[in-house]
C-alpha cells in the first residue's frame, strides 16, 4: 500500500512540474501597410526582412491572433528585442523580421525588399 502511495505521489509530483514549466506563448497582432505587413509585439514593431532557413529557430516565443499555423520564434542568437522569425506552418517559410529601428545588420543578411535596406 505504501509502495503505491508513493508511485501515485511522485507521479502527481512530476505532472505538476511539467504543467509548470509550460511556456506561456505571447499573443502577437499584425498591421497591413502598402508594402508588408508587420508583427506587433507589445511596443514594438517587426517588418519582413528576408527569408531565413528554419534551422535559424530558436524557441517558439509566440503566435499570430492565436493561430496555430502561424509561430514566432527567437532567432538564434540575437535578441527578440531586434529580430524574430515568422514561421507559418502551411506554406512552411521562414521569414525573418526585423524591428523596425534596428540598424546593426547580422553579416551576410541583406533585406529583400528595397524600402528596408
Amino acid at each position: 500500500m505504501k509502495r503505491t502511495y508513493y508511485v501515485l505521489l511522485i507521479a502527481v509530483m512530476i505532472f505538476s512540474f511539467c504543467a509548470c514549466s509550460k511556456q506561456e506563448l505571447a499573443n502577437m497582432t499584425t498591421e497591413v501597410y502598402d508594402d508588408y505587413t508587420a508583427i506587433i509585439w507589445e511596443d514594438k514593431t517587426y517588418v519582413p526582412y528576408c527569408v531565413i532557413s528554419k534551422t535559424e529557430c530558436g524557441e517558439q516565443i509566440g503566435v499570430i491572433d492565436d493561430s496555430k499555423d502561424d509561430k514566432i520564434y527567437e532567432y538564434k542568437g540575437y535578441s527578440v528585442d531586434e529580430w524574430i522569425i515568422d514561421l507559418y506552418t502551411v506554406d512552411n517559410i521562414a521569414m525573418l523580421m526585423k524591428e523596425i529601428d534596428v540598424t546593426d545588420i547580422p553579416d551576410g543578411l541583406e533585406s529583400e525588399y528595397e524600402w528596408n535596406n
